[in-house]
């Protein structure tokens, strides 16, 4: 509450403190440019849902290519809209947005992350992302952080899925249905924070 106006000051009285408990997990999204402004809809309602880190990928298939300046512009516009998305759901943990990566440098940035590491996938033998949780779930119960990529429209390329691969990201399948780039990064998003919270 505003208590005196000065000329050159303002003097306020804190009325209450909310303190929020941490989460007791971390989610990092490596998310592939999509075209259009999906990118700006992903970065709002994975902020509401609870990721921690949103790194925007260039992939061999993003119909969006950035150079430096521009991706440095981008950056900032998708910070405010992460700041908007937490003051509109009341979230008082800001996520960072990572300046856009190829996606062989995001790999090696989280090259040593002892986190579970997950790819969405239409690959065949991709196996479903329930049965990689449990999986991962029983190898490791206080399972508490999770990197996973996202793929532009048409999926990353079979090169980039084996780079991802040998970088330890397992492929999981969201599903029989082909899903649009921003439905499987909230559906994948929604499923990870609810086993995440489930332990």
């Amino acid at each position: 509450m505003v208590s005196t106006t000065e000329r050159n000051a303002l003097s306020f009285k804190i009325l209450t403190r909310h303190r929020a408990p941490s989460r007791p997990f971390r989610l990092t999204l490596g998310q592939a440019l999509p075209k259009g402004k999906a990118m700006d809809l992903i970065l709002q309602k994975s902020t509401e849902l609870g990721v921690h880190r949103v790194a925007p990928i260039l992939s061999d298939r993003s119909v969006v290519q950035l150079d430096e300046e521009r991706g440095d512009s981008k950056q900032q516009k998708w910070q405010q809209i992460v700041m908007e998305a937490c003051k509109q759901c009341g979230q008082n943990v800001l996520p960072q947005v990572e300046p856009v990566l190829k996606l062989g440098d995001f790999l090696e940035n989280y090259r040593k992350s002892p986190a579970l590491k997950l790819i969405a996938s239409l690959q065949p033998e991709a196996k479903p992302l329930r049965q990689t949780l449990q999986e991962a779930r029983l190898a490791n119960p206080s399972l508490s952080e999770v990197i996973y990529l996202v793929g532009p429209e048409g999926d990353f390329t079979p090169a980039e899925i084996g780079q991802a691969r040998s970088a330890g990201y397992l492929p999981v399948s969201l599903g029989p249905n082909i899903l649009r780039t921003e439905t499987a990064t909230l559906f994948l998003t929604s499923c990870l924070l609810y086993e995440l919270q489930s332990i």
